[in-house]
């Protein structure tokens, strides 16, 4: 669990992608040594000398904790990547794939904005690299472009499918934050946001001997209520969807006797609302706890005039 938490920090972040260059970095170096030469004539230890230079101006973005230090290990990953693709003598370089990996890891973590940054920018990267590298290709010039190409234009679409899938999933989680605290049918807060955030006014208003009221209203046409009870309520009273066919009240500074007068005026708005009412008189009670025992003294009203509003019982 600790390691769990130390992970999902910033800083764990940032050690997760270090540990992440350093590999790749390791798997370049790797390939360079199995492969039969550079596409440039440089010495053998031209791989090691970039790999170590790499890690090391990484590690010191890490450490010294530079202002702009995720931007400028990203600017240098492009850097780097594109001396590593001049020197591929892959046709087309394999070592392509890293750049579009990095601009694909700077998306899941930074979001939207970061991947398309960085997708422009390697993108130049890419336009100053390929011509140079098409210009120098010894003999099947054509050919060589062609598939340089080829994989440059497919490595690209798949970078726009995964930005789009990026975008998609900020947007899911946008409407999934704002469906838990906020109902999209009525626009009240939502059930949980309510237990979640309104419990401190219990202890308040009994820390300020004033009361505070609970209503559970109850109406057929959900939306027809929403409405009317925005219109008629204060700014300061609390309105939360409770659930399917039901809003919770909290009214601070309210006696019985006012919510009595309020929710009389609602039902005369509304015809068939029903509503139990309780006023607090501990600051022990659970919210949730309230909102349940006000949810049992429903069953005792009914859609007539005498027995439309039920008061609960006080909490023990």
């Amino acid at each position: 669990m600790e390691t769990s938490s130390r992970v999902s920090t910033e800083q764990g972040v940032i050690v997760l992608q270090y540990l992440a260059r350093a590999l790749f970095a390791i798997l370049a170096v790797l390939y360079f040594n199995h492969s039969e030469g550079f596409f440039f004539t440089v010495p053998t230890a031209t791989p090691w000398i970039l790999a170590g230079s790499y890690l090391a101006l990484q590690l010191l973005f890490l450490v010294a904790r530079v202002p702009h230090a995720t931007i400028l290990a990203s600017g240098l990953d492009l850097v780097i990547l594109g001396i590593v693709i001049l020197l591929d003598g892959g046709e087309p370089p394999p070592t392509m794939a890293l750049l579009f990996l990095a601009v694909l890891s700077n998306g899941l973590l930074h979001g939207l904005k970061r991947f398309l940054v960085m997708l422009a920018a390697a993108e130049v990267v890419l336009a100053i690299v390929m011509p140079i590298r098409i210009s120098y290709s010894p003999g099947g010039a054509e050919t060589a472009a062609s598939a340089s190409l080829f994989l440059l234009a497919a490595l690209t679409v798949c970078m726009l499918y995964f930005g789009l899938m990026i975008w998609r999933n900020q947007v899911l989680s946008r409407q999934a934050v704002e469906t838990a605290w906020r109902d999209p049918q009525t626009g009240f807060i939502s059930r949980t946001a309510l237990t979640s955030t309104a419990g401190w006014l219990i202890p308040l208003h009994d820390r300020l001997s004033s009361p505070l009221t609970l209503v559970l209203v109850h109406h057929p046409d959900i939306n027809a209520l929403a409405e009317t009870v925005s219109q008629r309520l204060r700014r300061s009273d609390v309105i939360a969807r409770y659930d399917e066919d039901h809003l919770a009240l909290l009214l601070p500074s309210t006696a019985t006797g006012a919510a009595e007068r309020v929710l009389a005026d609602l039902r005369e708005r509304q015809p068939g609302l029903r509503a139990a009412v309780m006023t607090l008189n501990s600051a022990n009670a659970a919210l949730e706890q309230v909102l349940y025992h006000l949810q049992t003294a429903m069953p005792r009203t009914r859609d007539d005039q005498d027995h439309w509003l039920a008061h609960a019982s006080p909490l023990a």
